[in-house]
């Protein structure tokens, strides 16, 4: 603002001396031609040097005052005391002369008034050129030192680029280690968020089995009767009834079982009665499977079958509710679900026992979670979910994790539970192409029911790659010796009778409900063996008895000679009594032939004719102990 001061005086004094010299023309014309001489000596002495002056000096004193104010403000550090003095010299050196220019100013006023009244002097307007010079030679004085200051400016400015450039290569280091910095915190973050969750896994872990393990039992005491009584016909099947099996198979080859003898039917036979016997156990403990049909799902991770159970639960009914769960829950432990009078969620502990949970624990199973619970099929070995849906009446579905997990007790519990069903429906994926060759194996060995192969999704398929997938599987399945009932091809477009018509066909086994009376009919014909072989054994007893009298009495007889021969024997020698010799037994020549011959008889025929009778009476009774111990 000072150099447009400056600007405002020299022109209030170029005003004035122009007002004063026209005001005074008329008074003098001397007075008028000194004027219009010193008017000129001043426009061109003064006035013009101090208008370019003020000019220039205006917009250099922008540029050095903006410049000043930026060192200042970000550089300030990078002056020297001695240019910090020669700034403060210079601006009071400005308000100086601003000062002076304000009296200039007040001066010229002060002419211009003169003039005006027609009082203005030479004299005066020589003495204002006097001062408007030394002004001018303030001022140039001043651009001397603007220009010093202007060096030392540029002296800053190199200094103020150097400093720059540091600080252009701090920043870049700066910004390399907030880079670097900002990685490792990244770095930190993502480690910290897998902590936290994996932390929320095992708080949620944690929080899953406290409440299984305090989950209450369901069942009451007239079910626990029940269990009990369920429990000892099991016992007796799989034990004393299987050892008798084993006992008449093995030593009566007239015991057949179907077309097979020997130890071959037994082995058939063992395997219908262990079948038979865990699937009646398991629809007499589990309500929801007893008198159902029991449809078992399995399939790989996203094959659809969860989408496929809810299409049958819901019928396409908008109005019925769907599977009220979610995937996690229902592939991650075999699960049943039934219809019931109301939403219920409840496991099967290891022991047996069914024990009643809430829905938020039944949702919080998933695949996460029981990887941080070691040994959890000691605690479940599935879940059951019933809840109002007619469409569930008269079956029973079982949706399965399938067979792919690397947890052997994983595999045989959902094994189990399978073979306690009527039909296995595999859902394939249209688009997966490829068969689990584990699941083959796991089903040759393991399960023997009716199979059932669902490709799904074909509504993202052509034909021609659909039958490339159909026989695909068919040669698959067919090389590892695997009978397929149906192929059925499905997806969220098809008709839902494509899926349910091969439901109701299943056959329900009936096996499992005539399973007692089958062992009681079993049972009554041992039996009826064991009575024909009693009344067998008896006659072969009572003539092996006649037998055995008739050689006693061969004995008897036997040993009656004996005695006899040994009484002839003893009645050879006679005793002799002699006057000069001993007395002593003798026997004549002849008699002594004859007592050779009796002992002869006696030590060969007659001992081996008893000792040969004897043994036939030992072999009698031991095959009459043979018949009492049902042992041939």
């Amino acid at each position: 603002m000072e150099i447009k001061y400056i600007i405002y005086i020299a022109i209030a004094l170029l005003l004035g001396v122009i007002l004063g010299f026209l005001l005074n023309r008329k008074k003098s014309d001397s007075d008028k031609t000194q004027l219009e001489s010193k008017h000129k000596e001043l426009d061109e002495s003064v006035i013009e040097p101090l208008r370019s002056t003020a000019d220039r000096l205006e917009t250099e004193n922008k540029e050095l005052k903006q410049k000043l104010s930026e060192a200042l403000a970000s550089r300030t550090t990078d002056l020297s005391p001695d240019s910090e003095d020669r700034i403060r010299a210079i601006e009071s050196k400005y308000k100086a002369l601003l000062e002076e220019a304000n009296q200039q100013c007040l001066q010229l006023d002060q002419q211009l008034k003169d003039a005006v009244r027609g009082e203005a002097s030479i004299s005066s307007a020589q003495e204002q050129s006097a001062l408007v010079a030394e002004l001018k030679k303030k001022i140039s004085n001043l651009e001397d030192e603007i220009e010093d200051l202007e060096d030392d400016i540029s002296e800053w400015k190199g200094k103020v680029s150097s400093k720059e450039q540091e600080c252009d290569e701090l920043n870049k280091k700066s910004e390399e280690q907030r880079k670097k910095f900002e990685e490792k915190i990244n770095d930190v973050r993502d480690s910290l968020k897998v902590k936290e969750e994996e932390l929320n896994c095992k708080m949620e872990s944690l929080n899953f089995i406290q409440e299984i393990l305090s989950a209450k039992d369901l069942s009451n005491d007239d079910v626990n009767k029940l269990y009990k009584r369920i429990g000892a016909f099991e016992s007796f099947v799989k034990g004393p009834y299987l050892d008798l099996n084993a006992h008449l198979y093995s030593n009566y080859n007239s015991l057949t079982w179907g077309e097979k003898s020997g130890s071959e039917a037994l082995q058939e036979k063992k395997k219908w009665v262990m079948d038979n016997c865990d699937q009646w156990v398991a629809s007499k403990r589990k309500s929801w499977l007893d008198k159902k049909t029991t449809i078992a799902f399995v399939g790989e991770f996203s094959a659809g079958k969860t989408s496929i159970v809810n299409r049958i639960l819901s019928q396409d009914n908008p109005n019925i509710p769907k599977l009220p769960v979610s995937t996690k829950a229902t592939t991650a432990i075999p699960t049943y679900i039934a219809g019931g009078n109301a939403v219920s969620y409840s496991f099967i502990s290891g022991d047996g026992q069914r024990k009643v949970i809430l829905e938020n624990t039944f949702k919080k199973v998933s695949k996460e979670i029981l990887d941080q619970v070691k040994g959890v099929s000691s605690l479940i070995k599935y879940f059951v979910m019933t809840y109002q849906n007619k469409n569930l009446n008269g079956i029973s579905i079982l949706d399965t994790p399938g067979f792919s997990s690397n947890d052997s007790e994983d595999r045989e519990r959902t094994i189990d539970v399978i073979n306690e069903c009527d039909a296995l429906f595999w859902v394939f994926d249209v688009n997966a192409g490829t068969i689990n060759r584990s699941s083959i194996s796991v089903i040759k060995e393991k399960l023997n029911k009716p199979l059932y192969i669902v490709i799904n999704k074909v509504d993202t398929k052509p034909e021609s790659e659909i039958r490339k997938v159909e026989q695909l599987i068919k040669s698959t399945l067919a090389e590892a010796g695997l009978q397929v009932e149906q192929f059925i091809r499905f997806s969220s477009k098809s008709p839902l009778e494509n899926i349910m018509a091969p439901i109701r066909n299943v056959p329900r086994s009936e096996s499992r409900e005539a399973f007692v009376a089958d062992i009681h009919n079993d049972l009554k014909g041992f039996l009826n063996v064991f009575d024909e072989a009693i009344k067998t054994s008896t006659q072969d007893i009572g003539e092996k008895t006649k037998t055995i009298n008739g050689i006693k009495d061969d004995i008897v007889e036997g040993i009656k000679d004996l005695k006899d021969e040994c009484d002839k024997l003893t009645r050879i020698p006679t005793y002799e009594t002699h006057f000069f010799g001993s007395d002593k037994y003798e026997m004549s020549e002849s008699k002594f032939s004859k007592f050779l011959e009796l002992i002869d008889r006696i030590s060969g025929e007659r001992i081996n004719y008893i000792i040969g009778k004897v043994d036939e009476s030992l072999d009698a009774t031991a095959e009459i102990e043979s018949m009492y111990s049902w042992q041939s």
